[in-house]
């Protein structure tokens, strides 16, 4: 065999290093290495500031170490002492029996297929438990409460005089020395009759704390290792949860957390004086000091026992209106009152007495007219039109008469004072033409918010003002027909007349009776275990009152006219002529007397042709142009009735409930015309202010 020599030659060019080379090759690579040279020299440079600044930052630390080492030996003293405490202390932990079973059952299960991934997933959700429980401590509520906004609405009666307030305050927070005794033991009977007696924040008190956070209702019975009052003053007036409301985990855990944080940290005197202080005693009313200042205009250490019953009842009930719902209130100030008697703090002789003082025990302010719930109403129509934000201060101007509200009150007591007032109940309710209510006396329950008392309300409402500016005006409303007044009436009249809750119900004496006075609608009701001449009688004669007042005080149109007719016949006696011959009638004004009704073709913002004829708008001086096009646009083929005014031509017209003329002169459309009722010379004024239509 031949060896085939070994071949030298390499595979591939390799670059000979020593060999020369081109001299632009040479330039380049002289530039690369310039920029290699400042690069590096850079990086040392940098190197070389970073040493600097950690040698001078080490010589600053030892020398803070120096000052800093005598203050520090100083303050771990105390931890160097407790070092043996606590090495003990881990030692007889990690020595219990059960420690070392789960650190056994650990280890098996980190010897399992799936044990490392399963003990993972469990220091996460330990991991964010904590993260979680931290989060509900950051985001506690201040113990003190949040405070609410000042806030005042007036409800005022057809002259601008008040009628009502509803305000919004907040009182002092004020030591519980100075606070009555009778208040004391009336709130405590009211809300946690066992608050008085010991318990400890042991493991049982501690579960207890946290069972009970976690249920939607604040057991009524003994406690058993949680304070209920406490519980209830963190629920309800530091977290503000509403019963019935929905609560997530962290209010719940935020509850636990701030319970066991009172109990821990304060006493029952100051734990009690925080829940008076932050009690509601009604809507809008926080703190018995406010309380007893707004509702009897005493200091809250002045407060006697019945007083104390009705505030302590209010606050079962913080929903109600401490000037409207009166009997609903007395009622829970009687089972205060039981309360008092059962925990040893009132005997029955001063139980009695004192419910014989709650009996006849009213707030200031409070009327009629707030027991029978018309100024609710009418702040309930209100709201919408006041907007989301609540206003500091508001008006609002009702089409309630003070004149024939007085002659209501005085009627209705007649019929108490002719009954006996022995368990009797009377009330009355006025309606204007326009479905308003001009009169309202509630014997029974107040009325009740119901689509009549809504529709009442909103034709109630005249005027609203919000922060010094007007939002509503409303002059007058659209007339209701006869039926649906009555029917109204009636609705409103049965809520009037329905009993107490919790009363004995005397509905085989009650009585109803409707009928018209002038253009009002009056419906009256007589209830209870005696009534005159049979039922039905009553509420007759107290109608027949009401109805004798108004006649006596303001004369009817009617009767006015039928007067005059009377003597006109008695006039025309006399001569021999007869006087039963009707006068002649002219067919033409037979013919305008004559109601239209259709859907008119509007010629300016004052004449409209309806069924082929033209008819001019009462008290209005039309416009032609831009202002006639906008007056078509807002017809847009509505129907239209109207009614002689007086004139060959003239109507009062409406679309809907609206009076055209008022609408016209209201937006600027047009002016009124000499001789315009007062009605139409508002809407004009109206209009100047806000500087609409032609007054722009």
């Amino acid at each position: 065999m031949v060896a085939e020599p070994m071949s030298t030659q390499p595979r591939r060019d390799w670059m000979d290093l020593s060999s020369p080379r081109p001299p632009q090759e040479r330039t380049e690579t002289s530039a690369v290495s310039r920029e290699a040279s400042r690069a590096f020299a850079a990086r040392s440079g940098l190197v070389t500031g970073l040493a600097r600044i950690r040698s001078g930052a080490a010589r600053a630390g030892n020398a803070a170490a120096g000052h800093l080492q005598p203050v520090l030996s100083v303050a771990a003293a105390p931890l160097r002492r407790a070092a043996p405490a606590w090495q003990g202390a881990a030692g007889r932990v990690g020595a219990h029996p059960l420690v070392s079973r789960a650190g056994e059952a650990a280890k098996r299960a980190g010897a399992l297929p799936w044990g490392r991934a399963l003990l993972l997933a469990g220091l996460g959700v330990l991991g964010l438990s904590a993260l979680f429980l931290a989060w509900c401590a950051a985001t506690l509520p201040p113990v003190s409460g949040t405070p609410p906004t000042p806030r005042t609405l007036t409800v005022q009666a057809q002259d601008g005089t008040p009628i009502a307030r509803r305000d919004v305050a907040r009182g002092r927070a004020i030591p519980l020395a100075s606070v009555s005794r009778p208040m004391i033991q009336a709130f405590l009977a009211a809300q946690d009759p066992w608050f008085e007696d010991g318990y400890r924040l042991d493991a049982a008190g501690l579960a207890a704390v946290i069972r009970r956070s976690f249920r939607d209702t604040i057991s009524d019975g003994p406690r058993a290792g949680g304070p209920r009052l406490t519980q209830r003053l963190v629920r309800r007036d530091i977290i503000g949860t509403a019963p019935g409301e929905a609560r997530s985990i962290a209010d719940r855990v935020r509850e636990a957390m701030l319970v066991l944080w009172l109990s821990a940290r304060e006493s029952d005197a100051q734990i009690l004086a925080r829940a008076l202080a932050l009690a509601p005693f009604g809507p809008g009313l926080v703190g018995v000091d406010a309380a007893a200042r707004t509702l009897f205009g005493k200091e809250a250490g002045d407060l006697g026992t019945a007083e104390a019953a009705y505030l302590a009842g209010l606050t079962l009930a913080p929903d109600l209106r401490p000037d409207r719902d009166v009997t609903a209130i007395r009622a829970l100030g009687r089972s205060v009152l039981d309360g008092m008697v059962m925990r040893g703090k009132l005997s029955a002789a001063e139980s009695a007495e004192a419910g014989r003082a709650l009996d006849g025990l009213s707030p200031t302010g409070t009327t009629p007219v707030t027991r029978s719930g018309f100024p609710d109403l009418v702040l309930a129509e209100a709201a919408g039109r006041l907007g989301p934000d609540a206003p500091r201060e508001a008006i609002l101007r009702t089409t309630l008469d003070r004149d024939l509200q007085a002659m209501a009150e005085v009627a209705v007591d007649r019929r108490l004072d002719a009954a006996g007032r022995g368990g009797t109940r009377a009330g009355l309710l006025v309606l204007g033409p326009d479905g308003s209510v001009q009169a309202v006396v509630a014997g029974g329950t107040p009325l009740a918010d119901t689509p009549e008392a809504r529709r009442a309300a909103s034709a109630s409402l005249r005027h609203l003002g919000r922060d010094g500016r007007p939002v509503y005006d409303r002059l007058v409303a659209g007339p209701v027909p006869a039926a649906a007044r009555r029917t109204a009436l009636l609705t409103l009249l049965a809520g009037l007349a329905r009993p107490p809750e919790g009363a004995e119900d005397p509905a085989s004496r009650d009585g109803l009776f409707v009928g018209p006075v002038g253009d009002l609608l009056v419906g009256t009701y007589l209830s209870g275990p005696t009534a005159e001449n049979g039922a039905g009688d009553g509420p007759e004669a107290l109608f027949q009152d009401l109805a004798a007042q108004v006649a006596k005080a303001r004369p009817a149109p009617v009767a006015e006219a039928r007067e005059a007719a009377r003597d006109t016949a008695r006039d025309t006696g006399s001569t021999g002529r007869g006087a039963s011959r009707p006068a002649w009638q002219n067919p033409g004004e037979r013919q305008q007397a004559a109601s239209l009704r259709g859907v008119p073709r509007v010629i300016d913002t004052g004449r409209l042709r309806l069924d082929g004829q033209s008819v001019r708008l009462a008290g209005v001086e039309g416009q032609g142009g831009t202002l006639a096009r906008e007056f078509r646009q807002y017809l847009r083929r509505r129907e239209v009735t109207c009614q002689p005014a007086g004139g060959a031509d003239l109507y009062r017209c409406r679309a809907g409930d609206q009076d055209l003329s008022e609408v016209v002169l209201f937006n600027g459309a047009g002016r009124a015309a000499p001789g315009a009722p007062p009605d139409l010379q508002a809407a004009e004024a109206n209009a100047k202010a806000r500087k609409a239509g032609v007054w722009q």
